[in-house]
This record gives structure tokens, sequence and C-alpha cells, in this order.
């Protein structure tokens, strides 16, 4: 598309000092005379264009209308590039390819020519590769994020049915304001209708979405004030400290998730975890999904409901 030709050559200008109409042709892969309206366009736009005449001459944009490119290297473009790409795995395909190549374009083709690096685009990415992608949901949930998507754009009324931590179903009407990447998943953040309070809503457990195309005014908190006024979920459970010690076999993959301030060491090489969590039917799985390899200490009220579920499970199979 020509506005994002247009862009990406003028990025690649601010970027450089002089580039010739014959080398910005072949970057883009266009005709040089193209490439000259092009530039009548971007100084219609208001993008102060210099043409300098000769063979060592070319475009650029006027010295001080430029970034210093010393602030973003060959090197920042490659790690930028590379983020880009991880998250674009969990988005719906397309979201951000197009930001990605005009991203692209920045690099110099040789790479000698920024600083002497001999790392090429691709050597660079066999030494670090980001990818969300197992976070990215099934194709039904792809499709929801892009309901939303469009109906925070277009700043209408959504409704969807919703299953809790506690498996309540119930029907919303919700104000949609920002879709979030946090704890390995996709959230959105919005203004709940029927709990007159801002809400975050797993993506993953939305269902029948549906845009009511009733408009709504954008309310003034935003996401990150969500979280540093008020713990998010403060409404949907009771929080408790539990206690659990998990067996010496299963030990290096509990690390992971703990720091070492909220641990100590068991018995015969079992670790012993301290921690406050919402009680709800999350904990409940976290902990029986860890099987025998690892015993509830505290609460006593909390043995008991693990005990009756493990019992249940083994009934199951009697």
């Amino acid at each position: 598309m020509k506005t994002d030709r247009l862009l990406s050559i003028i990025i690649y200008l601010l970027n450089k000092d002089l580039v010739s109409a014959r080398e910005l042709a072949e970057r883009f892969e266009v005709s040089v005379r193209t490439i000259q309206r092009d530039m009548d366009s971007i100084c219609l736009a208001g993008i102060p264009v210099v043409a300098i005449q000769g063979p060592s001459g070319g475009y650029g944009i006027m010295e001080n209308f430029k970034i210093d490119r010393q602030l973003v290297s060959a090197e920042d473009l490659f790690f930028i590039i590379t983020a880009l790409h991880g998250v674009e795995s969990s988005l719906p395909a397309g979201s951000i390819s197009g930001t990605i190549e005009k991203m692209k374009n920045l690099l110099p083709k040789d790479p000698s020519g920024d600083g002497g690096s001999a790392w090429t685009q691709s050597h660079r990415q066999e030494r670090l590769s980001i990818d969300f992608s197992a976070f990215g949901g099934s194709e039904r949930q792809r499709q929801i994020f892009k309901q939303l998507e469009k109906a925070i754009e277009s700043e209408v009324l959504v409704r969807f049915t919703y299953r809790s931590n506690r498996m309540e179903k119930t029907a919303r009407v919700v104000e949609p304001m920002t879709l979030a990447f946090k704890w390995r998943s996709w959230y959105l953040f919005g203004y709940c209708t029927l709990r007159q309070d801002y809400r975050l809503f797993r993506l993953g457990r939305i269902r029948d979405v549906e845009l009511l195309g009733r408009k709504f005014r954008r309310r003034e908190k935003s996401f990150e004030e969500f979280f540093d006024d008020s713990n998010p979920w403060q409404n949907t459970a009771e929080w408790i400290d539990i206690t659990l010690k998990f067996d010496a076999y299963i030990r290096p993959v509990v690390e992971e998730f703990y720091e070492s301030e909220s641990t100590e060491e068991g018995p015969e090489g079992s670790l012993i975890v301290h921690m406050r969590l919402p009680e709800d039917g999350w904990v409940y799985g976290m902990i029986l999904s860890y099987g025998k390899f690892v015993e509830v200490l505290h609460p006593e009220r909390l043995r008991g409901i693990i005990s009756s579920a493990a019992a249940e499970i083994c009934g199951l199979y009697e």
C-alpha cells in the first residue's frame, strides 16, 4: 500500500543523511519515477524533504527535523523487531506484521554499514528468539480478540457470557477499554455495568461476544491506574495464607515459580512454601495438579477440601 510505503520511506530517511532515488527504488521495489512522486507526497504532508542534484545527490530530511540515528542503532532495531515477532505470535494474524516490515526497512542491507557489525539479521535471529505462541489461544479466542479490538476502537458496548474462577456463569455488558497481555494470558479491562465497577476478564473465559452498537464515553481510569489503586482480584475471592510442602522429587520445578524469601527447607530435601492467594477453584486445581508430590500443611480447612477432592478423583477409577 502507498501509505505504508510512504511511512517506511520517512522512517528510513530519518535514519540516513542522504539517499539516492535509485537506492530507494531498489529498497522499496518501485520505479525511480514512483519515488519522485512519493517525495512530492511527503513534502505536501509537511515533511521537509531536501533534494540534492548530481552523482552524489539524493533525498534527505532537513537536519533540524531529524532524530539522531545514534539513538536507535541497528542492534537496537534488531531487539525491537525480535520483540515484535514474539508479540505477533500471540496476536491475530496480521495485527502488527506491517509494523514489523516498517522496522525491517530501517536495517542496513550491508551489515558492515553500521559500525562494522558483521552480524546479519538472520545471524542475530539464531542467537535470540521470542515466541508467545503457546499462550496465543485457539482460533475462537483469536476471533474474540478481533471483536473486542473492534469494540474498543469504535467505543461501543459489548455483551458476552463470562465464567469466573468459581465457575459462576453470568451475562455481562461491558465498556471495553484495554486488551492486556498479563500473567501469560490475554485479558479485557473495562467497566462492567453489572458490577458497576472496573473489572478484568480473561479472554479464555469469554463466550458469545456481541457488539451492541451503543456508544459510550471512555472513562478516565487507565489499566495501569487500576493496578496501582487496588488489587484487581479483591472483589472476586477471599485471600488466605497457605503453607505447602513439596516433595524433593518435584522441588526443581517448584523453585522456578517461588522466590526464596517465601520458602524454607523441609525434611528429607522437601521444600516448604508460604503464599497468600485468593481461595477459588484455581487454587484447588493448582494444588491437585502436583498430585502426590504436595501436601497442604495450613490451613486445616484447605487440607479437608483437597482430601475430599482427591477421594472423589479416586472414586472415578474404582
